[in-house]
C-alpha cells in the first residue's frame, strides 16, 4: 500500500485550501524543535521523505467532492524564536506522486535557529488545494561539503532583501570561469555570466529587481565536466 508510512507507524499530512475555504488561500505548517540547534556559516544535511494522497479533500453540497490535488511543494524555515516565521532555509520541488520519495536538503543557515518550520504551498502561486505527505525526517552536520556534489554548495534560496544576510546567490566551491544563467518560469533569460563571481543580487538584466519567487539556473563550473540545472526561490521579506 503506498499510502503506508515509509518508516515506523505514522506520517504527517500537511494541505492547502484554496480561496473557496478563505479569500487568500490557507497553508498549513509545523514547528519541531531541533535536536542540533542550526548554527550560523555551518552545513547541515537534511533528508525527509515526501508524498501526497490521491483520496485527500472535502465534500460540498454544490460541487461534491474536492480533491485536493494540485501539485505542492515543501518550504523549510528555521527561527531561533519557536514563532511561526523565520529564514527561509530550503524548498522542495513539486510533490505530485503518491510513492514515497527521499530528498536531502542542504541547509547553510545565516542565522540561529533551535526550530525548524515546514510549510507546504502550491506551486502554481495561488491558492489552491493540495497535500503533502511528510515521514522520517532526519538531520546532521556536515564536517566538509559532499562529494556527490562536485564540492560545490548551490543553494535553492537566497534573500536580497538589504539587510546584509544572504544578499547575494553565492555558490560555495565554485571557482573563476564557471558560467551562469537565471531564468523565470517562462523560459526567459534574467541573468548571464560567463565568469560568475558570486555576485548575483536578484535583479534582471536592466538592474529592476526582480519579485519574489521561483528561478530557474543553469550552471557550467570551469572545473568540473558537468552541466548543473535546478531552481532557487528569491525571498525579499
Amino acid at each position: 500500500d503506498h499510502y503506508m508510512p515509509s518508516h515506523g507507524n505514522t506520517y504527517l499530512t500537511l494541505v492547502t485550501r484554496g480561496e473557496g475555504y478563505d479569500p487568500g488561500g490557507e497553508r498549513e505548517d509545523i514547528i519541531t524543535s531541533l535536536l542540533i540547534p542550526l548554527e550560523p556559516g555551518h552545513y547541515y544535511s537534511l533528508s525527509v521523505d515526501l508524498a501526497s494522497r490521491d483520496e485527500v479533500g472535502h465534500f460540498t453540497w454544490d460541487e461534491g467532492f474536492v480533491a485536493y490535488n494540485e501539485p505542492v511543494a515543501l518550504r523549510i524555515y528555521g527561527t531561533d524564536e519557536g514563532t511561526m516565521t523565520g529564514e527561509l532555509l530550503a524548498e522542495s520541488e513539486a510533490i505530485t506522486g503518491n510513492a514515497w520519495e527521499r530528498d536531502t536538503f542542504i541547509l547553510v543557515p545565516c542565522l540561529p535557529s533551535r526550530f525548524l518550520i515546514l510549510e507546504v504551498f502550491t506551486v502554481s502561486g495561488s491558492p489552491g488545494w493540495g497535500n503533502l505527505l511528510l515521514d522520517a525526517l532526519s538531520m546532521e552536520e556536515l564536517d566538509e561539503l559532499p562529494l556527490d556534489m562536485g564540492e560545490l554548495i548551490i543553494p535553492n534560496v537566497f534573500t536580497p532583501n538589504g539587510d546584509g544576510f544572504n544578499d547575494e546567490l553565492v555558490i560555495r566551491g565554485l571557482r573563476s570561469g564557471s558560467s551562469l544563467m537565471i531564468y523565470d518560469r517562462t523560459g526567459k533569460e534574467l541573468f548571464k555570466s560567463a565568469d560568475y563571481r558570486n555576485n548575483w543580487d536578484g535583479r534582471d538584466r536592466s538592474g529592476k529587481d526582480l519579485p519574489p519567487g521561483t528561478y530557474w539556473y543553469v550552471l557550467i563550473p570551469s572545473h568540473l565536466n558537468d552541466v548543473y540545472k535546478g531552481y532557487l526561490y528569491l525571498k525579499r521579506e
